[in-house]
């Protein structure tokens, strides 16, 4: 074993460092204390990241942030001059700070110790006026302003601005024909003073491949893509306004989101992008998507696998029609009766946010492979309703997975479900996650259970037990329950300890709940009793 560790040791440094590069920071770390020619290749690795919640951590006193402030700058400017020393090449730049009241100058010289040699640069900032603050708690809104020696790194690859960033005019001029490296642009919640520039900016990166830019409401209304060959992946969100030519044929990815705050039409022309894969479209909540609009969509696209469609007012009735399609979602659009899928190859279809309608969801020509995603979201324990939702999944073989995420308002009783009139048994699923979001304390224990069972019988189960309900005392409640009722054939579940995945429930999950942190997914396979 040792001379295994021995011949990894011996590796070349430039090997060892690719190890590192492929594991998340904190186990990289790690490494470090394995021997001295870890801790060396840790101390040499090219790719720094930085974040200032690594000393400031949540339960930290007010008075002593500014303090702790000033320690993560002094720590930062310390590895980075140690790199700048040894003129080793700094490949990867990652900083993230809360307040930037401490630290604009500061910021400036670590950006000019990184270097001319870093190809990906991510600086993570509080969104503008959000954080910082004067004497008096007031937010100041200030910003960090980019400097122009960003715009010198002829080898980026990678440029990520978030949050406080003014990209101003003098900026944007600089930076023509200047990223011809670049392959990845992300602006997100920055200042934008000139609408106009990252259009110019866009247009003289030839070799851009994806473009990510969600901006402040209202800072940009309009943006055309010319000339992107190599463009691979788009987001937008937050522009009025989308154009992209058709010299962007290799756009595989779309994922457009229109501002709720902006009730003005909004206009995206992409199609001529025949080879896209992916389409996601999030609208405003007022948009009206009719029959016609996935009649025309989908045939224009012929290779699209991944649909989604958000936030939108649909026609009562919808078909889909694709032989390519293998992700469908539908995610908070209200008005919908009915929705026939024809998609042969279609793998998982996901509907949540049914605003307590009940549509019929048809599949034709289904794959054997089909899984489907329903999410509802239940205040008043409505037994029939969840029932209803479905069986009107058809065909009713159809694997079906439900979220369901209970709410309740504290203090209020539960409805008396134990004198409802509901025919058994009722319909079965193959899994359920449940949400409890509410406090609920343990006299409403059985208020839930009770809903469970009526509902449907999911061949497997998970919990999500927040803060909000004591773990161990459901748990038990629900398997005590399950106990008492093993002579009711109507209402019985029973545990299937048959398989290794599946922790039995006296076993192994009962004994561990003391050790439970406050959110835990618990998963245990059930089967229902005729």
């Amino acid at each position: 074993m040792e001379e295994a560790e021995d011949k990894l040791s011996n590796l070349p440094k430039f090997i060892l460092h690719n190890i590192l590069s492929r594991l998340i920071s904190e186990e990289a770390a790690r490494t470090s204390v394995l021997s001295k020619t870890w801790l060396d290749t840790w101390y040499t690795f090219p790719c720094l990241c930085f974040c200032d919640l690594d000393f400031i951590n949540e339960i930290q006193p007010t008075e002593d942030i500014p303090r702790k402030s000033k320690d993560f700058i002094e720590y930062v400017k310390s590895r980075l001059l140690w790199f700048w020393d040894r003129r080793l090449a700094i490949k990867e730049f990652y900083f993230a700070i809360l307040d930037l009241r401490y630290m604009p100058n500061d910021l400036d010289l670590c950006l000019k110790l990184v270097g001319e040699s870093v190809e990906i640069l991510s600086i993570c900032l509080p969104k503008y006026g959000s954080i910082s603050q004067d004497e008096n708690g007031q937010g100041r809104g200030e910003c960090y302003v980019l400097p122009k020696g960003v715009i010198e790194v002829k080898s980026l690859t990678k440029l990520m601005l978030e949050g406080g960033i003014r990209v101003d005019q003098a900026f944007m001029n600089h930076s023509i024909n200047k990223f011809l490296s670049l392959r990845e642009l992300h602006l997100l919640h920055v200042l934008l003073e000139d609408k106009q520039a990252i259009e110019r900016l866009i247009s003289c990166c030839p070799l851009i491949e994806v473009i990510i830019l969600m901006l402040l409401s209202g800072s940009m209304k309009c943006l055309s893509m010319h000339g992107l060959q190599k463009l691979n992946t788009v987001y937008v969100d937050g522009i009025k306004e989308v154009y992209i030519d058709e010299a962007a044929s290799s756009l595989k990815s779309l994922y457009y989101c229109y501002d709720h705050r902006l009730n003005t039409p909004f206009k995206i022309d992409f199609i001529h992008l025949k080879y896209l894969k992916e389409l996601l479209l999030c609208f405003n909540g007022t948009t009206i998507i009719t029959e016609k609009w996935f009649l025309e969509l989908l045939p224009k696209f012929p290779f699209l696998e991944t649909l989604e469609i958000w936030h939108c007012i649909l026609s009562d009735t919808i078909n889909i029609s694709s032989v390519q399609l293998k992700y469908l979602r539908v995610s908070d659009c209200s008005n919908l009766k009915e929705a026939k899928i024809d998609a042969p190859n279609l793998l998982s279809c996901g509907f949540e946010g049914f605003h307590r309608s009940k549509p019929i969801i048809s599949f034709l020509n289904m794959s054997t492979q089909l899984q489907v995603r329903l999410r509802i979201s239940i205040d008043d324990f409505d037994v029939f309703y969840v029932r209803e939702v479905l069986q009107n999944i058809k065909p009713q073989n159809v694997f079906i997975s439900l979220s369901l995420s209970i709410f309740h308002n504290y203090g209020v009783d539960g409805p008396k479900l134990e004198l409802l009139d509901i025919p058994s048994p009722p319909p079965s699923i193959k899994h359920m996650d449940l949400y409890i979001l509410s406090e609920v304390n343990e006299t409403f224990y059985s208020v839930i259970v009770n809903f469970l069972l009526l509902c449907c019988v999911p061949e497997t189960i998970s919990w999500v037990l927040d803060t909000c309900i004591n773990p161990q005392a459901f748990v038990e409640f629900f398997y005590e329950t399950l106990r008492r009722r093993k002579d009711d054939t109507k209402c019985l579940w029973r545990e299937d300890s048959s398989t290794t995945n599946y922790s039995p429930w006296r076993g192994t999950i009962l004994e561990s709940l003391p050790n439970f942190p406050a959110r835990r997914n618990i998963t245990s396979r059930l089967h229902y009793l005729e």
